[in-house]
């Protein structure tokens, strides 16, 4: 099962209780399609506010280069999809990927932030030197960094 299943289940089930200890019967299709909704939107929730609920020490994220100007862009394009249900996006191939890149570590981060505020120095090294291990092994096999 991958996180992003567990994550979803765990929303499921959380929805389900709360329907369920406010006295509503989820035997109907009816309830059960509002259960899941109601999951939905807990995922979301949570997606959209870890980081103001935990301290931001657990999800900093890496100061890259240009990663504050690509973020800026971000919320932008997250604001419009919020308020006009579209947004446009940049049509060149080398802007999109920047921000898929940084989305796809922004997501990364909010997952692995349990991770990172309980990981001891000790095995976050380890996990460093698992990485640097298989990029030279990426490097002798001829693959692109």
């Amino acid at each position: 099962m991958t996180q992003d299943t567990l994550h979803h289940r765990f929303c499921l089930m959380l929805a389900f209780q709360t329907v369920v200890a406010n006295g509503k019967t989820t035997k109907t299709q009816k309830m059960a399609k509002k259960v899941v909704e109601f999951a939905k939107r807990m995922d979301e929730f949570c997606n959209l506010n870890i980081s103001q609920a935990f301290s931001s020490g657990t999800i900093n994220f890496v100061d890259d280069k240009g990663a504050a100007q690509i973020d800026d862009a971000i919320a932008i394009y997250i604001e419009e999809l919020r308020t006009k249900g579209s947004t446009e996006l940049p049509q060149d191939k080398e802007s999109l990927i920047q921000l898929y890149d940084r989305l796809q570590l922004r997501k990364s981060r909010r997952m692995q932030w349990p991770f990172y505020a309980t990981a001891k120095e000790a095995k976050v090294a380890d996990l460093v030197l698992h990485y640097l291990d298989e990029e030279i092994e990426d490097m002798k096999a001829g693959a692109k960094q």
